[in-house]
C-alpha cells in the first residue's frame, strides 16, 4: 500500500513539475512576441489554384501575442514586402517592390496598419511608428497582379509565396537594427526565406491554363 502511495504521489509531483516548466516556457521574456502569417486569396476567397494573369490578394497578418503593448520601428513607408518563388527552390520570379508593372509606389500602398507616428532617430535617420495593444492583431492586403518581374504572367506551374514585415527594430528608433528577423526589402537570398516572428512560411500555389471563353 505504502508502495502505491509513493507511485501516485511520484507521478503527481512529475506531472506538476512538467507543467510548472511549461507555463515558465511560456512566460519566458524570450519567448516570440509576434507571429506572422499569410494568406494567399481569390476573391476574398482563400485558394491555391489560379488561372494565368489572375489577380492574387495576399493577406500578411502580424500578431501581438503577449499581455502588453509594444511598438514596431520601420525605416521607410515600406512595411511589408512578398516574395514568390519557383516551387522547392530560391528562385525568386517575383517581389512586390521589384514589381516593373506595379502601378503602386511601395508593396503597402493597401496596407491598413495603424501608424502612430514618424520621425527622426536619435541617429538622424526617419522612421515608422506602429504600435500594438495586447494581443492585437493587425493586417496588411496586397493584391498582386499574377505577373513576375520582367511584367510577363507567370508559367503554368507550381509556386511558393511568402511575406513579412521589414521591421527594422523592435525596441525604439535610436536602437540596433532587428534585419535578422525581419523580411528582406528587394529580392531575398536564400537565407532570408526562413519564417520568423515578422516573415510567414512559404505558401504554396498553382498557376493553371485559363479556361477558353
Amino acid at each position: 500500500m505504502q508502495c502505491l502511495f509513493r507511485a501516485v504521489v511520484a507521478v503527481t509531483l512529475a506531472v506538476w513539475l512538467l507543467g510548472a516548466s511549461n507555463c515558465s516556457k511560456t512566460n519566458n521574456a524570450d519567448a516570440p512576441q509576434f507571429v506572422t502569417t499569410l494568406q494567399v486569396e481569390n476573391s476574398g476567397v482563400p485558394s491555391s489554384s489560379f488561372a494565368q494573369g489572375d489577380p492574387i490578394s495576399l493577406v500578411l497578418t502580424i500578431r501581438n501575442r503577449t499581455d502588453g503593448a509594444l511598438s514596431l520601428f520601420f525605416n521607410s513607408s515600406e512595411f511589408a514586402n512578398f516574395a514568390a518563388v519557383n516551387a522547392g527552390t530560391a528562385t525568386v520570379v517575383w517581389t512586390c517592390d521589384g514589381d516593373s508593372s506595379s502601378i503602386t509606389a511601395t508593396c503597402t500602398d493597401t496596407a491598413n496598419p495603424t501608424v502612430a507616428s514618424t520621425g527622426t532617430s536619435s541617429s538622424g535617420g526617419s522612421f515608422v511608428q506602429i504600435n500594438f495593444s495586447a494581443f492585437q492583431t493587425q493586417t496588411i492586403t496586397f493584391t498582386w497582379t499574377g505577373l513576375d518581374n520582367n511584367g510577363d504572367k507567370l508559367a503554368v506551374g507550381n509556386y511558393e509565396v511568402f511575406g513579412g514585415f521589414t521591421v527594422y527594430n523592435a525596441t525604439g528608433p535610436g536602437n540596433a537594427a532587428d534585419n535578422g528577423s525581419s523580411m528582406a526589402q528587394g529580392s531575398p537570398t536564400a537565407k532570408q526565406m526562413f519564417p520568423t516572428v515578422y516573415i510567414s512560411t512559404l505558401v504554396p500555389f498553382s498557376i493553371t491554363t485559363p479556361i477558353a471563353q
